[in-house]
């Protein structure tokens, strides 16, 4: 059977982007079809990481999905501010779609808007119009999909960019401004200078459930600007909301299936569940499970399909293994604060030494660190702390609710 491409993804954000340009610059003879619901690419997002997030391998190969690149980043809570000396990037819908558009122009990479998948499975993709497409693999990255098996907080956030007449003063990014008001739930202000007069001021909340009143959030970033950071004049350029799951629990019998390696299609970012647990940070996990897609097809072309389905359902579970103490930590933050004390959880992180928070955010921290980030008193509720170190037993209490 001649198939519609050497693979098909379905969704077209940022896994799905970034295992069709990954492959596509690597492999000279791959062909790729994205199936996208929306009427473009990419979305209108900001994604943001630490390079050493990214495997040494690919740092040079992610840079031009850079927007914008700082030496250090600030952050700031009641009880303490701290400059780090850790290299922050972002970037954006518009770089990413630029990573890739040469593969569109050459053909190599077939992109179908305003298309809806019915059904997927590991090799074929219908179409809602009873289409049928079939590829050596079929990638699902369509986004989050909550579940029974998946216990969740939420972070929730209003963007603006603006731009200011005069110079706004922000030298370095803020990834955490925990000194405003604590509202629903764990809150900062996050702010990235793009130039002397254009920012992102960003409001987010680390919160219970998912409903997100933009309107009166849109409301408290005009009174950081203007209380905060003393900006008067400017003019909104963008804005940007989204509400991100954070991970408190994984069923095991759930985070270890691999029963469906040989017939479900590849699941990719959120749909695999691949972001930090912690932070909710998606672009270095886009980049490492592209890599591994890569690797498969490399190290098995021309016949790859049997042996990516197979690592990418094992990546999978590795990846479920790999976050049990970032979930720990956020059951924790979620369960044992009170949600107006959940900052003081973060707060007492980032007291820690810099090359541990760094391998936090790279989620490679040691048996050591985690004792350096769990001993002494607790920013907690003992008891509370307790009561939430057993995922099977946090399972088994929600469950009876």
């Amino acid at each position: 059977m001649k198939h519609t491409s050497d693979l098909v993804i379905v969704g077209a954000g940022l896994s799905g982007l970034m295992v069709a340009w990954l492959c596509l610059d690597k492999n000279p003879d791959l062909t790729v079809t994205l199936i996208e619901s929306s009427d473009k690419i990419a979305g209108d997002h900001t994604w943001s990481f630490n390079m050493n997030d990214i495997l040494p391998d690919l740092q040079d190969w992610v840079k031009p999905v850079i927007a914008h690149q700082w030496d250090q980043y600030d952050v700031k809570f009641p009880k303490r501010e701290r400059t780090l000396d850790i290299t922050y990037c972002t970037g954006n819908s518009d770089t990413l779609r630029a990573c890739v558009q040469p593969h569109i122009e050459s053909g190599r990479l077939k992109v179908r808007l305003n298309t809806l998948a019915e059904k997927l499975s590991a090799y074929e993709v219908i179409l809602e119009d009873g289409e049928k497409l079939t590829a050596a693999c079929v990638l699902d990255a369509r986004g989050f999909k909550a579940n029974d098996d998946v216990f969740l907080g939420y972070q929730k956030f209003v963007g603006h960019v603006i731009k200011t007449k005069i110079p706004h003063g922000v030298e370095r990014p803020i990834i955490m401004d925990a000194t405003v008001d604590q509202l629903d739930g764990y809150r900062f202000v996050y702010c990235l200078p793009f130039s002397e007069t254009e920012l992102l001021v960003e409001d987010t909340y680390y919160a219970d459930g998912p409903e997100l009143e933009a309107d009166s959030v849109e409301s408290r970033i005009s009174d950081y600007i203007g209380d905060r950071l003393k900006v008067d004049t400017y003019d909104v350029i963008r804005r940007e909301t989204g509400v991100l799951p954070i991970t408190l629990a994984v069923d095991p019998d759930y985070g270890t299936d691999v029963s469906g390696e040989k017939t479900e299609a590849v699941k990719l970012g959120m749909t695999g569940g691949y972001y930090h647990a912690v932070t909710g940070y998606s672009l270095p996990e886009a980049v490492k499970s592209a890599n591994v897609v890569y690797d498969m097809i490399e190290q098995n072309k021309p016949d790859f399909s049997a042996a990516l389905l197979h690592e990418m359902a094992y990546h999978r579970v590795d990846h479920y293994h790999e976050e049990s103490f970032l979930r720990m930590l956020n059951r924790m933050m979620f369960r044992a604060a009170k949600p107006e004390k959940r900052y003081k959880v973060l707060e007492r992180f980032y007291g820690l030494p810099e090359d541990l928070v760094e391998r936090f955010y790279r989620n490679r921290i040691s048996k050591a660190d985690k004792l350096k980030v769990l001993i002494g008193k607790p920013p907690v509720s003992v008891s509370k702390a307790i009561s939430n170190v057993s995922e099977s037993a946090f399972i088994k209490r929600e469950r009876a609710t």
